[in-house]
């Protein structure tokens, strides 16, 4: 009977269990067609306010008033899912960023990242990231610039886009000729020039002819003002300028004519420079963009001693500049006029200008800080935003795995311990697979992170020699200049003061070369031998004009690699090295030879400089800072220095890098 009773007793068990699990089975199976009812409701009713949404957007997209169209757009973007409707989303955030496109620069940015996220559209998309470009190239943000435009390239090559392949070309060039790298700026508009050429784009030529014109007449001054290069620079803006008025766009021509003058007035030829800055200022309109021209006229008046028509012009200029609200070229109306006044003896005016001008400067670098600030900010209060809704997905993440473990709890109660060993090997798997994703994600943002520094670093290398070449440069050729001034504006007939003042002239001569050879090494994050080579025969070059008794020569061997490439470190620390042992020879020695010889012992770079003159004895000679500096500059670089000297058998300095 116990044994019956057991049997009927694990029958009505079995039974219970048997029925439970069918119940189970039931709202499963339940479950799932509601979900696929819904899902099929859901995208019927998506496709349909897709298609409103597409009407809409089209509708408002031809609004004529920015302020009616952009409210509309952001109403579009109120009813858009985010989900479902990502490229009305794009279109949308990318008709507002054109909207505020050279109005407010900061929000047209901001939209085109936005909409960039969701754009799949060809034709948009290969010019959101040029306009990106441009963008962040009037900030003088020009790592991003360089990145955007590389990205626009890439995107129009892959598209077959050659038009705007040739366009994103030449304005990478751009961007190399803010960077001051003129040379590259020359490279990349040879290649987007011979695109022109082959799609017969006449204006995209003469933009091209134009970029490359400028940057040799850059080249040109930073070369001592290379004539050669002075002509190129003629050559390609006079073809500019042919190419402009044949397409018919006479505000190129009128620029290109503007920089033609300019080119003129460095090369002294002032005639020429007066022809082509009246041609300039002679075609109508662009009133606005005028200001700069004027202020060229009148330097011209002024360097030919038209005293009272260069006063005219720059009042004309001032005028021009205060109307239009252009301040950096009411800037040089002030120092023009500064210089007027001084050459006019008019001292008290010539001041008044000058306090002016850098009234006006400061102003202007104030100016640019704060909307520095302002980007900073913005940046801020995206990551703040991005680090809000990360932290809301992890939440969400977590009660998700909360309300997991609790289902697979209740499934474990009622199922079989292999159905709850299964469930625990798949919860250990996905949380593993979690702990790699955020690894991975932890990793990807440390790389980001430090990109974004060295991006910032590389700002501040050129912010920094922009500030050194603007403002030092500026206020030494002010000192060279009034000195000048004091010479010849007063009868100083104390000989002791006047060597005094052409020492201190040749001192601040000498500063400003220190100055550049300092902002040529900061502007670049390497320095080829080339680059090194270049630099140790201008020196050479200006030795021999110091003293033409002495023979110079400069010998590279054959077994040289020249492809070597230095930090900006080592490569400014071996030309000074090498400057202060050609000038040590130059001040001392007394010679009639200086020999500078590069070889290469084994693994080693060696650089040789030997005099015929006097030598010294190394035992008995005082030392001074300049044989202290060598030997500490090439400590810094890890290299070694040797001096060789005898009485009347010359000096031999060896740097071994």
């Amino acid at each position: 009977m116990l044994l019956i009773n057991f049997l009927k007793k694990a029958s009505a068990i079995i039974s219970a269990i048997k029925s439970g699990i069918y119940l189970m089975l039931f709202y499963f199976r339940l479950s799932r067609l509601l979900l696929l009812l819904l899902s099929f409701t859901l995208s019927t009713f998506s496709s349909l306010s897709a298609q409103d949404l597409e009407l809409l957007l089209n509708q408002i997209k031809n609004e004529k008033d920015d302020i009616t169209f952009r409210t509309k757009a952001e109403e579009l973007l109120g009813k858009a899912d985010l989900k479902r409707d990502k490229g009305i989303l794009g279109k949308t955030y990318y008709y507002l960023a054109d909207s505020y496109h050279g109005e407010n620069n900061y929000k047209a940015l901001d939209y085109y990242k936005k909409a960039n996220t969701y754009l799949d559209d060809e034709e948009i998309l290969k010019d959101s990231y040029f306009n990106q470009a441009k963008i962040h190239t009037t900030f003088s943000e020009f790592p991003e610039a360089m990145r955007m435009i590389l990205k626009s390239m890439e995107f129009n090559k892959l598209n077959n886009n050659l038009s705007e392949v040739q366009r994103d070309m030449s304005y990478k060039g751009y961007i190399h000729d803010r960077m001051y790298e003129f040379k590259e700026s020359i490279i990349w508009n040879r290649k987007s020039l011979n695109i022109a050429k082959m799609l017969k784009d006449t204006m995209a030529m003469a933009y091209c002819l134009g970029r490359i014109g400028i940057a040799y007449d850059e080249l040109a001054e930073q070369d001592n003002f290379n004539k050669k290069l002075f002509d190129s620079a003629l050559y390609y803006n006079n073809k500019a300028a042919k190419y402009a008025e044949l397409s018919g766009d006479l505000s190129f021509a009128r620029t290109t004519y503007s920089n033609i003058g300019n080119s003129y007035s460095k090369l002294n030829n002032y005639e020429k420079a007066e022809e082509y800055t009246l041609k300039s200022l002679s075609i109508p309109g662009f009133e606005e963009s005028k200001g700069v021209t004027l202020v060229n006229l009148g330097k011209i008046y002024l360097e030919t001693g038209r005293y009272k028509a260069a006063k005219e012009i720059l009042d004309s200029a001032m005028q021009n500049t205060i109307k239009y609200g252009t301040r950096k070229y009411q800037l040089e109306a002030f120092y023009r006029l500064h210089e007027l006044d001084v050459k006019k003896k008019d001292y008290k005016n010539a001041l008044k200008n000058y306090i002016d001008y850098k009234s006006i400067e400061d102003s202007l670098l104030n100016e640019t800080k704060t909307k520095q600030i302002v980007d900073a900010q913005e940046q801020y209060k995206s990551a703040e935003k991005e680090r809000e809704i990360l932290l809301q997905r992890t939440t969400l993440a977590e009660q998700d795995l909360v309300i997991q473990q609790r289902n697979y709890q209740i499934y474990g109660l009622i199922g079989l311990a292999v159905i709850l060993g299964i469930i625990g090997y798949l919860i250990y798997n996905q949380q593993e697979l979690k702990n790699r994703q955020l690894q991975k994600e932890n990793e990807l943002k440390d790389a980001l992170l430090k990109i974004e520094t060295q991006n910032k670093l590389q700002e501040q290398r050129l912010q920094i020699s922009r500030d050194l070449h603007d403002n030092i440069g500026a206020q030494l050729t002010f000192i060279i200049s009034s000195i000048d001034n004091l010479k010849y504006g007063f009868d100083i007939k104390d000989e002791k003061l006047t060597n005094k003042l052409e020492t201190i002239s040749d001192f601040t001569s000498g500063t400003i070369y220190e100055l550049r050879d300092t902002i040529w090494a900061m502007n670049k994050s390497e320095i080829t031998f080339e680059d090194l080579q270049t630099r140790i025969s201008n020196y050479i070059d200006k030795a021999h004009l110091y003293d033409s008794n002495i023979q110079f020569s400069f010998n590279v061997e054959n077994s040289v690699d020249t492809s070597k490439t230095f930090s900006s470190v080592e490569g400014m620390n071996i030309h000074r090295i090498i400057q202060e042992a050609i000038h040590n020879s130059l001040k001392y020695a007394d010679a009639s030879q200086i020999r500078v010889e590069v070889s290469k012992v084994v693994s080693n770079l060696v650089f040789k400089i030997s005099d015929s003159g006097k030598g010294f004895n190394l035992s008995s000679i005082k030392r001074g800072n300049g044989l202290t500096n060598m030997e500490k500059r090439i400590s810094d670089i890890g290299g070694e220095i040797q001096i060789n000297s005898k009485e009347n058998q010359g000096t031999e300095i060896i740097v071994t890098v």
